[in-house]
């Protein structure tokens, strides 16, 4: 792995979600990790860090507030995306940062974390958790 290689970790119930989204990410070069409980963030290793937490809209407010808090305790640093269905989970979670309708299609989803983390080149590496 690439020292600079940015992380992203994404937490959901649904599998084919995940991996779709993960292989997305993978393609552009990102680490693309995937957890669908709780705790299976501990089985994530500290380091690299994981740079952004994207949550899927197949959590509830209460799973996205559990993981967040239990990611900044791992990763001091990392940026949260929740993906929902409706916008207004915003307004029913005060802690997630950055709130995005469900980003399904490829462009949209890259365009949102290569805002959040940056960009990145090509790369195969990835784990599941």
């Amino acid at each position: 792995m690439k020292s600079n290689q940015i992380s992203v970790l994404m937490y959901g119930h649904d599998a084919r979600l995940l991996e779709s989204r993960k292989w997305v990410l993978q393609s552009c070069g990102y680490r693309a990790l995937s957890v669908r409980y709780l705790a299976a963030l501990n089985r994530v290793p500290l380091n690299p860090p994981i740079n952004l937490l994207v949550l899927c809209y197949t959590l509830s407010a209460r799973e996205c507030e559990s993981a967040i808090a239990h990611a900044k305790l791992r990763w001091p640093n990392v940026k949260e995306l929740a993906l929902v269905r409706q916008t207004s989970m915003r307004d029913a979670s005060p802690v997630l940062s950055d709130v995005q309708k469900a980003l399904d299609a490829p462009d949209p989803l890259l365009s949102v974390v290569g805002k959040l983390v940056g960009h990145v080149s090509s790369s195969s590496y990835s784990h599941i958790y």
